[in-house]
């Protein structure tokens, strides 16, 4: 009985803490699944109000969500929830997962599904974006897929899960690579899983229509916020061996590789430094060539420090070890050591970016890059008009 009441209590409690967050459990329809797992892992009473409420929708997703959670909680009181909820749905003529499907699962953390569920992503392109698949392998056969296109500016753009045979992941992979001449590389699902998370986290703070069934396609392979780890870069390279000598000379040859060969700054980042050029070149005093490539040079070095410090250095730190990885695991290592040696040094948030030669070049083939479009929008400019 006294458990009873002490279940009873956290429920009450659970769904007083949802109400506050605008859900009404009197009217729980299919189109609240995203709501309702959205909250999960971060409170005890609530995540047992989700399971309590998830077994009023009548929905494929909301199944999904509870038999995750049935498997990834720890919690004894929010197991059974989720299974009372999956009992309901199944006399409601929902298709329930046996229980010999999740036994292998049965009261293990989150941590030991790893071997199961796989995670990839794909190397980053010049505005920051990166592919990232979930797959995880189902009773009957085949995989689950959950594939997010992921920005680091603006996070999750969009989002789709599939089941699809492993074979034609691989071809998939393959079609990716033909096209792009961009491997998809095994990473550990748990970053997969977080940089998801975290993208479409980012989306819905900077207010962009992103995918809203997100959070019912994520629940079949984790119904719970992710934990906070290490990169997976430092597990495979030590941030010792990174600063190996004349680094900062060296890694302009990261330019060189064919997934950096499109990457240009942001133009929002480069319009002050692209003003600076135009003033210098329209400027009276008359300049030799010496003192107008040193002007040049001053504009390089002033970007440098300035973009790539604060919130754009952290962005690029990240694009910087998630590149070392890639690096890494496509058979590169001295280029991923350089990589990784970048991303260390914005992440220290110094002033001593004037002198890594990949910034300084970045910035320079940038700052062209804009320079050589104005010109040529200026000729076609010209040329429509007609002179008498």
């Amino acid at each position: 009985m006294a458990k009873k009441d002490a279940r009873q209590e956290a429920l009450k409690k659970g769904l007083e803490r949802l109400r506050e967050l605008g859900l009404d459990e009197e009217k729980v329809s299919p189109a609240d699944g995203a709501s309702l797992t959205a909250h999960l892992g971060k409170d005890h009473d609530a995540d047992l109000a989700v399971a309590f409420l998830l077994g009023r929708i009548a929905d494929p997703a909301a199944v999904a969500a509870l038999t995750g959670l049935e498997r990834t909680t720890v919690s004894k009181d929010i197991k059974r929830e989720a299974r009372r909820s999956l009992f309901k749905l199944g006399q409601r003529g929902m298709s329930i997962p046996r229980a010999g499907d999740a036994g292998a699962a049965k009261q293990q953390p989150i941590f030991k599904l790893g071997p199961e569920i796989e995670g990839y992503i794909s190397s980053v392109d010049g505005p920051g974006v990166r592919l990232v698949w979930l797959t995880r392998p189902q009773p009957d056969g085949g995989l689950q897929l959950l594939q997010g296109v992921v920005s680091d500016r603006t996070g999750l753009e969009r989002a789709s899960g599939a089941l699809i045979k492993r074979k034609e992941l691989r071809e998939r992979a393959q079609s990716i690579k033909e096209s792009h001449g961009v491997q998809m590389i095994a990473v550990p699902w748990e970053y997969a899983d977080r940089m998801l998370y975290e993208s479409y986290e980012k989306a819905k703070s900077l207010g962009q229509g992103t995918t809203e069934h997100f959070f019912s396609l994520r629940a079949a392979f984790n119904p719970l916020k992710p934990k906070t780890a290490p990169h997976p870069i430092y597990g495979r390279l030590s941030p010792d061996s990174a600063f190996a000598d004349a680094w900062r000379e060296r890694s302009r040859r990261l330019l060189d590789e064919p997934e950096f060969r499109f990457w240009i700054l942001d133009e929002d980042w480069m319009k002050l430094y692209l003003e600076r050029v135009e003033q210098a070149r329209e400027s009276r005093l008359v300049l030799n060539e010496a003192q107008k490539e040193e002007r040049f040079s001053a504009i390089v070095r002033d970007g440098a420090r300035e973009i790539f410090a604060g919130e754009t250095g952290r962005i690029f730190a990240r694009r910087m070890e998630d590149m070392a990885l890639y690096l890494l695991e496509t058979g590169r290592e001295e280029s991923a050591r350089l990589a990784l040696s970048v991303a260390l040094q914005l992440a220290r948030v110094e002033t001593g970016f004037l002198d890594i030669s990949f910034l300084t070049g970045l910035m320079q083939k940038s700052l062209a890059f804009y320079l050589s479009q104005a010109k040529e929008k200026a000729a076609e400019e010209t040329s429509f008009i007609v002179k008498p």
